[in-house]
């Protein structure tokens, strides 16, 4: 069996679906070997689209999405869709080619160092080899997908070099055995323990929760032991935003004022559970800073050594465990019989859900008839129209995102898909793309603007090939209006270089073959969301937006 061959029953034996990728001159054995076995690829348009592919396929399905690029240029293309995949816990195998070990002086696709894809990928990956000896491939394989889908799961990379694809390897060196080694058990109890001598905790659920599939988890717990919980900002879906003790909203400090009730909750609490958050993540900094006072219980998945921190005379416990599930599991073992002191939750909640959600509603219908049309207004027209809960949303960056993680609520985990903290234009086609290929039995739905959207253009070639089923909503208000706001509100500095001449995307989409629909009237907002969220196909709304407003008075 050749090199080529045996990634590619690798990818097989794994599980592995669909391939995104983009084929080059040192990888075509590969794509030779793709062609002649059962796995199915996407052909994409830039490599950093496949990276995004991958990523989404990752935290739909908990198992590594795939993304195979060449060598030098394509693989550096596909870097910021690796990244956020890193930010985002998302377990992904970056394959690329890479330059012929015989090749080391100014070699085709590479610099004068040789390994630099294996040092620029290494600071954005759990792992990053490149692998110049045939027979070492499985044991590099092998370790790579254990290193993406322990503990705190995320990208891996390997560059192969072009040379070795063609080499039989039917005698291999060893194969990897990945050992890890945490009692579960101890750490449980210590946490109950201390659990137990607080009298009203709050849990501050994030995005370790929905990589390791444990949603169900944490509800049982806020069932059993009568905790409220709050969501991580980039982490919304959860917990289903009807659990009556989800209070519904997240705590963001430094952009925008904290609602009142929000915190008052935190006031009232005497300790915080965080669950499944990064080490050091910003919610965490801003809990920490809001709730000096109180026991501080953090439970998070991170690198080896999976060990138990505890600082400031017990206030501070820390546990890193390499399976956040199990431990949640043994968590509500140990902590049977406990019930923290809140009273009235249910109404509580109840009742911030409906002055807020009432609330926004006013704020967007207060615009229903400007024109251009008002962001918010086109947010909660989504929400008003979109009732099934069979919805996944792929959000950009930018003023589109504020307005669409403002306004959309989810019931069901991994439903509300962002870039996370790394922020990259250009995530919305290709995650909606991804999202329809791996979930086809939901409507996806893309909210971007119309500078992510010109990031990724070509993705809409993808979209027809692939026959997605995709609705991509474009905020076409022909600015970076995030950028200019900023500019002017912390800045004090007047908007330049913020000013887009954007095309009219509802007929480009239709020169690729895609549906297109231009919205400009917000008489006519609702009906054609509507007709167009019923077509067919991958469907491009062009909506004219606005770009002067003031933002909502909190970020919730």
């Amino acid at each position: 069996m050749r090199a080529a061959e045996y990634i590619i029953k690798f990818l097989e034996e794994k599980d592995a679906r669909i391939v995104y990728g983009l084929p080059g001159y040192n990888i075509l054995e590969i794509y030779e070997a793709i062609r002649k076995s059962n796995l199915e690829h996407v052909l994409v348009k830039h490599e950093h689209s496949a990276a995004v592919m991958a990523d989404v396929t990752g935290r739909l399905t908990l198992k590594p999405g795939v993304c195979l690029v060449t060598a030098g240029p394509g693989a550096l293309n596909a870097a910021t869709g690796v990244a956020a995949a890193y930010t985002a816990a998302s377990p992904m195998l970056h394959i690329t080619g890479h330059c012929s070990s015989r090749e080391k002086v100014q070699p085709y696709h590479g610099v004068e160092d040789w390994l630099f894809l294996e040092k620029i990928f290494a600071n954005i990956t759990k792992w990053s080899k490149t692998v110049d000896n045939a027979l070492e491939l499985p044991y590099h394989m092998e370790k790579a997908y254990h290193i993406a889908t322990s503990g705190r799961k995320g990208p891996v990379h390997i560059s192969l070099a072009m040379d070795i694809l063609e080499v039989d390897i039917q005698k291999t060196l060893n194969t990897y055995k990945g050992e890890i080694q945490f009692e579960l058990k101890n750490a449980a109890r210590r946490i109950a323990k201390k659990l137990m001598e607080l009298e009203k905790p709050i849990i501050v659920a994030g995005k370790g929760v929905l990589r390791e599939n444990s949603t169900m988890e944490i509800e049982e717990l806020m069932d059993k032991t009568y905790i409220p919980t709050l969501a991580s900002r980039r982490s919304r879906d959860v917990i289903p935003f009807n659990n009556k003790l989800n209070i519904g909203y997240t705590i963001i400090v430094g952009f925008g004022n904290v609602l009142e009730d929000l915190r008052k909750f935190l006031e009232e609490a005497d300790g915080i559970i965080t669950v499944g958050l990064d080490r050091g993540e910003r919610e965490s900094r801003d809990i920490m800073e809001l709730s000096k006072s109180k026991r501080i219980i953090h439970l998070y998945q991170e690198e080896p050594p999976y060990v138990e921190i505890i600082e400031d005379n017990g206030k501070i416990i820390e546990i890193n465990t390499p399976n956040l599930k199990q431990l949640l599991e043994e968590l509500i073992r140990e902590a049977n019989g406990y019930r923290s002191k809140w009273t009235n939750l249910e109404n509580r909640i109840a009742e911030l859900k409906g002055k807020v959600e009432s609330d926004l509603k006013e704020h967007a219908h207060r615009f229903s008839e400007q024109k251009p049309i008002h962001p918010a207004y086109l947010v909660q027209t989504i929400k008003e129209i979109v009732k099934n809960d069979d919805v996944i949303f792929t959000i950009d960056v930018g003023g589109s995102s504020s307005w669409a993680e403002l306004y959309l609520r989810q019931n069901k985990p991994n439903t509300l898909l962002t870039s996370d903290r790394f922020g990259n234009m250009g995530f919305t086609l290709p995650a909606a793309i991804a999202a329809n290929k791996v979930k086809p039995e939901a409507n996806v739905i893309g909210i971007t603007g119309d500078g992510g959207m010109l990031m990724t253009l070509g993705e809409i070639a993808t979209a027809v090939e692939q026959k997605s089923n995709i609705k991509i909503i474009v905020m076409n208000d022909r600015q970076y209006t995030m950028i200019k706001n900023i500019q002017r509100s912390r800045h004090g500095y007047p908007p330049f270089q913020v000013d887009i001449h954007t095309p009219n995307f509802n007929e480009i989409a239709k020169s690729f073959g895609a549906n297109g629909i231009k919205v400009d009237d917000p008489r006519d907002l609702s009906a054609m969301l509507e007709e167009a969220l019923n077509i067919k196909g991958p469907t491009i709304i062009d909506v004219y937006t606005t770009n002067e407003y003031e933002n909502y008075r909190y970020r919730l």
